[in-house]
């Protein structure tokens, strides 16, 4: 059983919380499940998130009794700054533990230039709110195939990343967003792709697969956005269906794509073809505009993926 302790925006099953922090100088919480496991012998953090919120992390893990020396691993599912921008500032308070990240993605942790740019790049002025990417020690960053002796698998799930990469680890699948984003709402629960540019689908399709090889059925899903479902398997399913969908609606809409209107008669076609996006109405007034925002976005990385498909059949 999952319980919820709304004041403090913390879910907890038994040793595992769902943490949303809270961002510097607000009272918002951060739109990401920042997962901390923590027991007798293992203590570790999955994506804490920018670091515009890393100081109420670390008022959340102070109060769950993580010590500084206490913190084993800070697992990342993917480098993107909402995820891991808070990395190097976590770090100064937990100095022992030890950042597990995929290969592609160390080097722009240590040297963060890159990523600051990229991420302003793509998100305007919305990185402002998530702060100054702090550097990662070079010492203190590595790619494992296994963590923890062996208690964490690692499993590479690129698609929505290149960088991207999910962990299992007793009954709990930490799925980044290799499964797309999950919102509950009144009806339910929404899903949607998690596609942004550039985006891959044979990758992600790939993924997808990798992650039913491993028999998820009595596995919960923890989700980056956000919280956590049980029966992994049949969400992943319900992720890789609502995938072909998406691509297949914009396939034969993509002629559309100029006109004015070409937003409104997709979301509108998409709601009436994809019954997992159809509880979007549902979901609470506060996300729904961010929601738009990033399934916009969805959707233009898979409009990049038809175009150069497109242009590849016409060589």
């Amino acid at each position: 059983m999952v319980f919820e302790i709304e004041e403090s925006g913390i879910k907890k099953s038994p040793n595992l919380f769902d943490v949303r922090a809270i961002q510097d100088g607000t009272k918002s919480q951060n739109f990401l499940s920042t997962w901390v496991y923590k027991d007798e012998d293992l203590c570790f953090v999955v994506d804490p998130g920018p670091t515009s919120v890393i100081n109420s992390l670390k008022q959340t893990l102070s109060s769950l009794g993580v010590g500084e020396l206490d913190l084993n691993y800070i697992l990342l599912t993917h480098i993107h700054i909402d995820h891991a921008g808070g990395v190097g500032k976590l770090l100064s308070f937990f100095p022992q533990a030890q950042v597990i990240c995929h290969q592609r993605g160390i080097k722009h942790l240590i040297n963060p230039e890159k990523l600051w740019e990229g991420s302003v790049k793509v998100l305007g002025k919305v990185v402002e709110m998530y702060g100054k990417i702090v550097p990662v020690p070079e010492d203190k960053i590595q790619f494992q195939e296994s963590v923890a002796d062996g208690k964490i698998k690692v499993i590479e799930t690129l698609g929505h990343a290149p960088h991207h990469q999910s962990f299992l680890f007793k009954e709990y699948l930490f799925a980044g967003e290799a499964a797309g984003v999950h919102v509950k709402s009144e009806e339910g629960f929404h899903i949607r792709p998690a596609t942004p540019p550039v985006f891959n689908y044979d990758n992600t399709i790939s993924s997808i697969q990798r992650l039913l090889k491993e028999n998820l059925i009595h596995h919960k899903i923890c989700y980056s956005h956000f919280g956590m479902r049980d029966n992994a398997d049949k969400m992943i399913k319900f992720a890789q269906e609502q995938l072909s969908i998406w691509v297949q609606v914009i396939t034969e809409l993509f002629e559309l794509r100029t006109q004015d209107n070409f937003k409104d008669i997709l979301f509108a076609t998409l709601e009436k073809r994809d019954k997992f996006l159809s509880n979007f109405a549902y979901i609470d007034k506060s996300l729904k505009k961010r929601e738009r925002f990033y399934a916009e976005n969805s959707i233009k990385g898979i409009i990049g993926y038809i175009q150069k498909k497109k242009l590849e059949m016409e060589k």
